[in-house]
């Protein structure tokens, strides 16, 4: 299995796979529930769905337009008060819920190739935080 069938699977789901995470990651560490006050996790886990898409894509084809999206969402993380210092935890908790997601089917280069693309998406969204702009938030509605 590669990374490109993962996503297939995962969006072929009525499961939805982020409800798992949100469990591992909201269970095991306590300090991140208070940036999900006021948070719909059942939407929120689809949004993180969806998220794994972009993940994908980016991994694959690294589109500028992608790019220009994940800047935004780490500027609407710092705007947020979100610390950069979560990025490993909630990475360490993603490949932990995607291999458990896949179970037998999760195999070394999977691994490989989902810690790539997390990696290469995180540190794009990183670059958000270093961003001069004003509030993201305040010039724009939606996801």
């Amino acid at each position: 299995m590669n990374i490109s069938q993962s996503i297939h699977d995962i969006l072929n789901r009525d499961e939805v796979v982020a409800d798992l995470f949100y469990d591992i990651f909201l269970d095991r560490h306590a300090e991140v529930r208070r940036f999900f006050v006021g948070v719909d996790i059942r939407q929120q886990a689809v949004v993180l769905t969806m998220m794994l898409s972009i993940i994908e894509d980016f991994y694959r084809h690294s589109y500028p337009a992608t790019a220009r999206y994940l800047r935004l969402l780490g500027q609407r993380h710092k705007a947020r008060g979100i610390p950069i210092e979560l990025y490993p935890i909630f990475s360490q908790c993603l490949l932990e819920t995607l291999k458990r997601f896949h179970g037998q089917k999760w195999n070394d280069q999977l691994n490989d190739e989902w810690q790539s693309g997390i990696d290469k998406a995180s540190a794009v969204l990183l670059e958000g935080y270093q961003s001069d702009r004003a509030n993201p938030s305040a010039r724009s509605a939606g996801c």
